[in-house]
């Protein structure tokens, strides 16, 4: 997120930089002019008064942009209010002053307020991002300034026909409307720019997103191939090892890992086509199936739209009847899922924490040799869930489930919980994982 976002907040900082070193020559400028126009042996009243004023504002906006950056919208606007303000009292007053004195010509007396309506709108350009809000806000200002400066040329052709007044009448009409022009060129131009940057983006956080799908996808294939067809063929393996099979239970066993491994196989192409399907329906908001079900290692699928309590139930129940070696001596089995209050439970994490709980059981059932007794239960503990697996076997073997503890504490990890194995004294092994319950 924060590679997308880049781009935005490195605009962000040169426009704030472009706006702290205009306010800074503002500020120079105008203080300049008031010591200047102090030098003059009769200066006017307006040129006493504007450059200290104009200098005072420039600097309180400095100062404030520069101890709070977040602020610069604020600055930028208050900053254009100033700016316009500067220039609309000098057009008024002098265009005012010329009608009332028949001794004062316009053109004689106005100072120069065409560069200054340039650079207003300039600026504007560059701080305004929307069309509608720059259109407004740069005709406004043209009209504040230019339109009792237009009119009074237009009412007194003598002095149009200066060269004074030609240059302010082209500089404030015909060469304002063609910049205003340029003005919206550039902002329509800038908005396709955007709109194919957002294009680009959206693109990009598309293939992140299938490849987060894919990479999924993989990890539940494992997971499935793991609690399914490979317990199986390690057992197969064990058996073969340490006594003489029979043909004909050696076949049996096979065909039985044959049909674990063609009904993963099938459960992978589905999810496949499933994925290709959601791809081509990327804007619909109904998930596929595929990703509402899971498959478990002997074949069964489940609905993952249920309470956990009720699938880490039918997980437990429909395990236990594996034909693994060790479940067939177990004589006492507790187990218990108190119901849990989670909103943030999505159904990636409902499936994975069912998948470690079949993991759990399997290794219990594959392992765990001579166990009587064994213990699955899920309980609220003062704010945090805890489902545990709990046997009295043997122990932990060395080489024993590094696989499943190293995605087990994976799982922890995205739950922001913990996750332990460990042989207990009196003999058996807990596996426990637990994780803070946010309503």
């Amino acid at each position: 997120m924060s590679t997308i976002n880049e781009p935005y907040n490195n605009i962000l900082i040169l426009k704030r930089r472009v706006v702290l070193a205009m306010l800074s020559l503002a500020t120079i400028g105008a203080t300049i002019a008031t010591f200047l126009h102090r030098l003059q042996p009769h200066p006017r009243t307006i040129y006493l008064i504007t450059p200290p004023l104009l200098a005072i504002a420039c600097l309180i906006l400095l100062i404030r942009l520069y101890k709070k950056p977040e602020s610069l919208q604020q600055v930028i606007n208050l900053a254009l209010l100033a700016g316009v303000m500067f220039v609309v009292v000098p057009s008024w007053l002098y265009t005012l002053q010329a009608i009332v004195s028949s001794d004062t010509t316009l053109v004689g007396s106005l100072p120069p307020v065409t560069p200054a309506l340039f650079v207003l709108t300039m600026v504007m350009l560059i701080a305004l991002r929307r069309r509608q809000q720059l259109v407004i806000a740069t005709l406004i200002a043209w009209m504040a300034i230019a339109a009792p400066i237009l009119t009074y040329l237009l009412l007194h052709p003598p002095e149009l026909r200066t060269s004074r007044g030609l240059d302010l009448f082209i500089s404030l009409g015909p060469t304002m409307g063609i910049q205003i022009l340029l003005i919206l060129f550039y902002n329509r131009v800038q908005d396709i720019v955007e709109g194919l940057y957002t294009e680009r983006l959206l693109y990009y956080a598309q293939i992140v997103e299938r490849q987060a799908i894919r990479q999924q996808a993989m990890e539940q294939a494992f997971t499935q191939i793991h609690n399914g067809p490979l317990q199986t063929l390690a057992l197969l393996l064990r058996d073969m090892q340490q006594e003489q099979m029979p043909s004909q239970q050696l076949f049996q066993r096979l065909h039985d890992l044959n049909a674990e491994i063609r009904a993963v196989g099938r459960s992978l192409t589905e999810e496949a086509d499933s994925e290709q399907h959601s791809t081509a329906v990327l804007t619909s908001l109904e998930p596929p199936n595929s990703e509402q079900t899971l498959r478990l290692g002997e074949g069964t699928c489940i609905d993952l739209n249920r309470p956990l309590h009720n699938l880490l139930y039918e997980v437990y129940a429909i395990t236990l009847k594996r034909n693994l070696p060790y479940f067939q001596t177990i004589q006492v089995k507790v187990r218990n899922f108190s119901p849990i209050e989670q909103t943030n439970l999505t159904l990636d994490i409902k499936r994975d924490l069912c998948l470690w709980l079949e993991e759990a059981l399997c290794n219990v059932g594959k392992h765990a040799l001579g166990t009587t007794r064994i213990v699955v239960t899920g309980e609220d503990r003062q704010g945090q869930y805890v489902l545990k697996v709990q046997d009295n076997g043997p122990g932990l073997k060395p080489e024993q489930g590094q696989q499943g503890t190293k995605h087990s504490h994976i799982l922890a990890q995205r739950l922001g919980g913990q996750f332990r194995r460990e042989s207990l004294p009196k003999g058996g092994v807990i596996c426990e994982l637990s994780w803070l319950v946010k309503p």
